[in-house]
């Protein structure tokens, strides 16, 4: 155990050092120039933004949304816990959710949700749960459905999604049928309603567009658009008469061909031949439940609820390639964020290719919402700009995170199996300091001149422009940046937190380190190739200790150092290379680390 904090403190020391030896030797290749205005362009940030999918929920990560969604939970039973995995995994019907959950937990109705709930409880996140949409779901733990076994059969339990009868907390297995608003009242009677420390937020399904392909055993017809408007319209309704403040995410499309003409739906060409004025889906569906929503007399959909997986190529011609050694296609990696707000900018995709008519797409969902529904709400519920096992997976989820606080998403979710980089740029944002210290709750101007090489996002808490939190990314494949940085006010104090390619945690690299020089309203950071930085820039060193971040101190009882869990034993030969005065260097850095993390707990 000794040995392991001698190693994490020894990773520590170097990325101390390798700034350390940046800010005295040979000056960086490259300049950019990034000025932030704390009174201009203020905007409140959503915290659950810093969402992820229940694959990662365990993770240490300290993220304030979690999404349970995916293609398992389209045939999910939430009465016996079968699912089944659809074309992910030979149509199997098992319990796959049952082996994520206590044994206390496993047999009870709905364990998915109270899992979910037991966590989202525990890391003060808000819990979004997906209801079952597409007509059937499995009826056991046999395993692998045959095609000879498609819904209707033994296999399947129908579907309704309201019960025009009693609802009952304890379910009847026997009856081949299982009722969505049941399901819904039983979550509410068991964990407590939306505002009382039950489930925050439902999804209506996943990826409706592809059930044909995912689930084709259990809805084998392409779905069409009045179909996915009538569920999502009878659901909500139900679950508004359950829990009138439960918020209602929809519909979960899959991607761009979504978005469009909701992958080619049979009834679409009709619709827009009748509607001319829809540009896409997108509109098609906001209108259709505004419509519903006045006639109920009260709001159905309150977030658009949409996927995005970027299908930009690397220099190399593949969609989502992996050569983090290729500074082309790092460059094109790195880039392809760009691709939710910035239109100048054009990816090298199929999109493109195609017109690219709603690039960027961020901006497009906007405009459609503020005209055909205007008040509803935007979440990103599964992205993943990849890089698990590289440094570029931090640069692209810290890059994205700050694009989302800048066009107001109220919810993001990062989905992957592994997203050890993509965590480390999620804790950055949410518990830099190991002790539940975030980045502010409202984001102000900030600029850069180079966005190519460098992005940046600066942010206060509330009013009070006492602290500014600011995150750079240095995207240079192999070139040292210098950030020169205007505050547009008096600063004497800066403290330096970093990810680098050394490991995917976040690094505490001091109040006083050398690549970092604070002269009054400006400040210039010497940044390494592939990093991402966050400074904690106050006016006075006092005012950035007693900060108010976007934890509780609650929440800060339960929130857990990422370096103290992420030690890695592996660091330790990088001090065995380093000899003389150097290494004379690196041990003070490393005592140095040590007294920090010592007197923080």
């Amino acid at each position: 155990m000794r040995m392991r904090k001698i190693a994490a403190f020894a990773a520590a020391a170097v990325f101390v050092l390798s700034c350390t030896l940046s800010a005295s030797g040979a000056s960086s290749d490259r300049t950019v120039n990034i000025t932030v205005s704390t009174g201009k362009d203020r905007k409140a940030i959503s915290p659950y933004i810093y969402g992820v999918n229940a694959e990662l929920m365990e993770k240490d990560v300290s993220c304030r949304s979690v999404r349970a969604g995916g293609n398992r939970y389209s045939a999910y039973n939430w009465e016996t816990n079968a699912s089944n995995a659809g074309s992910d995994w030979k149509n199997n019907s098992d319990g796959y959710f049952q082996q994520t959950v206590s044994s206390d937990m496993k047999d009870k109705p709905g364990c998915a949700a109270l899992k979910l709930n037991e966590v989202c409880t525990a890391k003060n996140a808000y819990p979004l749960m997906t209801l079952q949409l597409a007509g059937y779901v499995a009826a056991d733990m046999k395993g692998e459905v045959t095609k000879a076994e498609k819904a209707p059969s033994g296999r399947w339990n129908k579907v309704e999604l309201v019960k025009n009868s009693a609802l009952s907390l304890t379910p009847d297995l026997n009856d081949g049928t299982v009722y969505m608003n049941e399901f819904v009242n039983y979550l509410v009677n068991t964990l407590g309603d939306s505002q009382n420390g039950g489930i925050r937020g439902y999804s209506l399904d996943n990826e409706p567009g592809l059930w044909s392909g995912t689930h084709s055993l259990a809805h084998p017809e392409k779905t069409t658009c009045a179909e996915i408007v009538e569920k999502s319209v009878a659901m909500s309704d139900a679950v508004k008469d359950i829990d009138p403040n439960a918020e209602i995410f929809g519909p979960a499309l899959f991607g761009y061909g979504a978005f469009t003409n909701f992958a080619n739906a049979p009834d679409w060409k009709s619709i827009k031949k009748d509607n001319p004025s829809y540009k896409w889906f997108i509109d098609y569906y906001l209108d259709e439940m505004k419509k519903a929503g006045e006639k109920k007399g009260r709001r159905l959909l309150d977030v658009l609820d949409v996927h995005f997986y970027t299908e930009a190529k690397g220099a190399c011609g593949k969609r989502y390639c992996e050569h983090y050694n290729d500074p082309d296609c790092v460059y094109n990696k790195l880039n392809s964020t760009r691709s939710l707000w910035d239109d100048t900018y054009t990816e090298d995709s199929w999109i493109t290719d195609t017109g690219a008519e709603f690039l960027p797409i961020l901006p497009a969902l906007k405009e459609s919402i503020n005209t055909y529904y205007p008040g509803t709400k935007l979440a990103i519920t599964e992205y993943d700009f990849q890089g698990a096992y590289d440094v570029c997976g931090a640069i692209m989820e810290a890059d994205a995170l700050g694009i989302f606080a800048q066009n107001e998403v109220y919810a993001a979710d990062l989905f992957a199996m592994d997203a050890q980089y993509q965590l480390a740029a999620i804790n950055l944002y949410t518990n830099y300091d190991g002790s539940g210290s975030g980045f502010g709750d409202t984001l102000v101007s900030c600029t850069s001149d180079d966005i190519e090489t460098s992005t940046a996002y600066a942010a206060i808490n509330g009013d009070s422009e006492d602290v500014i939190t600011l995150v750079v990314t240095n995207k240079a494949f192999s070139d040292k940046t210098t950030a020169h940085i205007e505050l547009g006010g008096e600063y004497r104090h800066a403290h330096l937190y970093g990810i680098s390619n050394m490991a995917a945690q976040v690094f505490d690299l001091t109040d006083s380190n050398p690549a970092v020089t604070l002269n009054g309203s400006s400040l210039t950071l010497e940044m390494e190739p592939r990093t991402v930085s966050l400074l904690v820039i106050s006016r006075d060193k006092a005012s950035a200790e007693s900060k108010e971040t976007i934890s509780s101190a609650a929440e800060k009882e339960t929130v857990s150092s990422a370096s103290e869990k992420k030690e890695d034993k592996n660091r330790l030969p990088l001090i065995l290379g380093i000899t003389g005065g150097a290494a004379v260097l690196v041990a003070a850095a490393a005592a140095a680390v040590f007294r920090i993390r010592k007197k923080q707990h």
